[in-house]
C-alpha cells in the first residue's frame, strides 16, 4: 500500500526560496540602476534649464548674473528658471560660478560654469558618463564643472 505525500520537502522548499532570492535580487540591482538614471537625467536638465536661464538673463540684461555660493540660485536667474528650481538638491548641489572681469563681458580669460558636487560618487560618474559630449565640462576630483561660457568667451 502507497501512502500519498501531502506537502513539500526541504529540499523543494529551499529551491523555491533561493530562486525568489535571485529574483529580487535582480529586481533590487535593476532599480537602484534606474533611480541613478533618473538622478542623472535630473542633473543634466537642471544644467540645461540653468544655462538656458543664463543665456535668457544675458539677452534681456547684457550682464551674466553675479556670483553665489553653493546652493543659492542666483537672484538674476530666478525670473528664468522654472518656479521652486533649487539649486541644492538631496542627491547633489548646483554652484554657480562667474568668473568673468568686472564688466560682465566674455572677453579672454573668463569663465561662467555650473559646479555639480553629488554626495554619491557613482552618481557623479554617471552623470559624467551620460553628459558624454553633450556640452563642455570637466571632472575635478569628483566635482563635475559644466561650462557655459569657456576661458575664450564662446559658449
Amino acid at each position: 500500500m502507497r501512502r500519498r505525500r501531502g506537502g513539500f520537502t526541504i529540499v523543494e522548499l529551499l529551491t523555491v526560496m533561493i530562486v525568489i532570492g535571485i529574483l529580487a535580487g535582480m529586481a533590487l540591482l535593476k532599480y537602484i540602476d534606474l533611480r541613478h538614471r533618473a538622478r542623472t537625467a535630473e542633473a543634466i536638465a537642471d544644467l540645461e534649464a540653468i544655462r538656458l536661464a543664463a543665456y535668457g538673463a544675458w539677452y534681456e540684461h547684457g550682464t551674466w548674473p553675479g556670483e553665489v555660493g553653493p546652493g543659492i540660485v542666483p537672484p538674476a536667474l530666478v525670473e528664468y528658471l522654472p518656479g521652486n528650481f533649487s539649486f541644492a538638491k538631496p542627491e547633489y548641489t548646483l554652484d554657480w560660478e562667474n568668473l568673468l572681469p568686472a564688466a560682465g563681458a566674455p572677453p579672454n580669460g573668463g569663465t561662467l560654469s555650473v559646479v555639480v558636487t553629488a554626495s554619491d560618487p557613482r552618481l557623479q560618474t554617471a552623470l559624467a558618463r551620460m553628459l558624454g559630449n553633450k556640452g563642455p565640462y570637466v571632472d575635478v576630483n569628483g566635482t563635475l564643472v559644466f561650462f557655459i561660457v569657456d576661458a575664450t568667451g564662446r559658449s
